[in-house]
């Protein structure tokens, strides 16, 4: 099982949520980064992770949830 998609998951929810994501465009910098990045590891249904751009919806672990999907994809 591979576990480097979770810790990218939880590195960008953590840098989200230490304040990274109150800066206005640095933090839209890094929603779209991990957005593109489980786009491709576990395919369109990444692209949820647009949601994370919508103010108060960051505060849920959405690429966490990714990397946790990613691990059992056979694409992960």
């Amino acid at each position: 099982m591979n576990f480097v998609p979770l810790a990218i998951g939880i590195a960008f929810d953590v840098f989200d949520w230490l304040g990274v994501g109150l800066v206005p465009i640095l933090g839209d910098v890094v929603d779209v980064a991990g957005t593109l990045y489980f786009a491709k590891v576990i395919g369109p249904i990444g692209f949820g992770g647009f949601l994370e751009i919508i103010p108060l919806a960051d505060i849920l672990p959405i690429f966490s949830l990714f990397g946790v999907i990613a691990m059992f994809n056979k694409k992960g």
